[in-house]
């Protein structure tokens, strides 16, 4: 069928369909040698819709030309469909907090006349948006799937380590200071345990587990998870709480695993194994403890 009748059935333009030629997304089928019209065939509609879902999930269209133009299995299609959640997660928490900022912003000139000076506790988030951001936290799921793509991308002689925090008294903390404050400082954790991670300049990601624990995964080996452990217990100890309405020290303890990638069983074994990473530095009184150097 002619161009206009292929861009007319699927609802597209004459001119993407041009332009989606041109940068080699999706060819016709045949193109008149006198004329230069484009035809395309009716099996080419389904090319053209998984091109329209790609596009619209944010993936590049150079990327989009890889996926269409040669064999793709339903894993790596899978991979790549995680791959873009997880990065569509992470957009959603950057954008939440300069959601609840403009919020905020717009509330202060409502109330007042504009002044650049007003703005220094602009920072000082609601209680809704702590809320918010908690709740928006990548979850085990999330973190399961960023899990998977830093083990399936390292090399077989790779270490990867699993770490798992619990933030000490935290119960206490609730009780105390009511869940509000708790819910702060919760953010606070997940915020020095994700910065100390970037610290490291190496692949890694991390995730609440429940309550007042979190886990991690990089690839790094040994030494450097030792002194990212040490980096975060210092951290934890260090931070002044009070800013937050928690007038008591948090501490926390850590328990991990690590192995080389060809050593690597279920990662979620793994991850379940990581609890009693936690709980032996518990048992030993440690700051953290290596629990095990496998994960099968």
């Amino acid at each position: 069928m002619k161009i206009s009748e292929f861009a007319a059935r699927h609802q597209v333009t004459a001119k993407m369909l041009r332009h989606y030629d041109e940068i080699g997304v999706l060819k016709p089928s045949a193109i008149d040698p006198v004329t230069g019209y484009r035809h395309y065939e009716e099996h080419q509609g389904a090319v053209l819709n998984w091109v329209l879902i790609l596009k619209n999930l944010g993936f590049p269209l150079a990327e989009i030309g890889k996926i269409v133009s040669s064999p793709v299995s339903s894993a790596e299609m899978v991979k790549l469909l995680r791959r873009k959640r997880i990065e569509i997660v992470a957009g959603m928490n950057e954008q939440l907090q300069k959601k609840y900022l403009i919020d905020r912003l717009i509330q202060m000139v409502e109330q007042e006349e504009f002044r650049m000076e007003h703005l220094s506790g602009l920072l000082d988030m609601e209680q809704d948006s702590v809320h918010e951001l908690k709740k928006n936290m990548p979850n085990m799921e999330v973190f399961l799937e960023s899990a998977l793509e830093i083990v399936s991308g390292s090399g077989e002689a790779d270490e990867i380590a699993l770490l798992r925090f619990d933030i000490r008294h935290f119960k206490a903390i609730n009780d105390r200071h009511g869940f509000e404050t708790g819910d702060k400082v919760i953010l606070a954790c997940y915020e020095l345990i994700r910065q100390c991670l970037e610290r490291t300049g190496c692949k890694s990601s991390t995730g609440r587990a429940h309550g007042d624990e979190f886990v991690a995964c990089i690839q790094a080996a040994q030494p450097v998870v030792e002194r990212l452990a040490a980096a975060i217990l210092d951290s934890l100890e260090n931070l002044d709480y009070r800013a937050l309405g928690c007038a008591e020290a948090i501490g926390g303890r850590i328990g991990y695993l690590y192995a080389e990638k060809r050593r690597i069983g279920n990662i979620r074994r793994m991850i379940e194994n990581s609890i009693d990473a936690v709980n032996e530095a518990a048992r030993q009184d440690e700051m953290y403890a290596v629990y095990s150097e496998a994960f099968a």
